[in-house]
């Protein structure tokens, strides 16, 4: 955990991201908890749904959280107002500092279970950062949650990046940078750092882009004033061209 978050508060920093994320949803309207009128440890257990309705509130999002062994347990139930009955309940347990990601997920399974629709607060973003004067720009490869925090450099900012696009599993990212002055298409592992450019052409590549599955890259390859569409097996290695024409591809 960060130094500056006391232990005892993490039951409530992650109330705040979940209301975060509701409130930016624009699907949902948190009440403020100074219209409360019971407590939100005893509503865990047994919610008054009398009181609840009296607030205007239609559903209710109540938890605990303990520490055992350094572990984080966190507990949260879903609560149907109007119906005065429980729709959801689950508990994950993790080290203390995945605190800010349990609140995003406790956020999709209620988003899904109230609306139906899959969630998405449980999701990255990768970009490429530019800092430096205007003369100096430094761009770098970046990672960081939907909701703005837990920023991650990913590259050092020494060569161009750009065009970066997750694999289905958000774990891999493939991108364009630039090795010895010529575009390359690169691919690079989110948790480990270790990164190669990917095929060995003579020429240059870009605007790559994963397979639905995740299996394949699909690029553009440009020799001699023409490109055309090439796909790369990760598995395999086996790159074959499926465009030849003289048009851009």
């Amino acid at each position: 955990l960060k130094k500056e978050l006391k232990i005892e508060d993490v039951g409530l920093e992650i109330s705040k991201v979940i209301e975060n994320n509701f409130k930016q949803s624009g699907l949902f309207n948190p009440l403020s908890k100074d219209a409360f009128l019971q407590k939100a440890d005893i509503a865990h257990f047994k919610p008054r749904f009398e009181d609840w309705a009296l607030i205007k509130a239609q559903a209710l999002v109540t938890g605990k959280v303990t520490f055992k062994d350094d572990k984080l347990r966190v507990e949260f139930r879903l609560w149907d107002i109007l119906a005065a009955k429980e729709m959801l309940a689950l508990a994950f347990t993790t080290v203390p500092n995945n605190w800010r990601r349990v609140g995003h997920i406790i956020s999709d399974k209620v988003f899904e279970r109230l609306t139906g629709e899959k969630g998405y607060f449980d999701t990255r973003i990768i970009y490429v950062a530019e800092e430096g004067p205007k003369t100096q720009r430094v761009k770098k490869l970046a990672i960081m949650d939907q909701d703005g925090f837990n920023t991650k450099y990913l590259t050092l900012g020494n060569e161009l990046v750009l065009t970066p696009r997750f694999n289905p599993t958000n774990q891999m990212v493939t991108y364009l940078s630039y090795f010895k002055n010529l575009p390359r298409v690169y691919l690079l592992d989110i948790e480990t750092g270790i990164q190669e450019v990917v095929g060995d052409f003579p020429g240059m590549t870009f605007a790559p882009r994963f397979s639905p599955d995740g299996k394949i890259i699909i690029m553009s390859f440009a020799m001699d004033g023409n490109s055309d569409i090439y796909t790369m097996d990760l598995e395999n290695r086996i790159v074959e061209r499926i465009t030849n024409h003289p048009s851009i591809d």
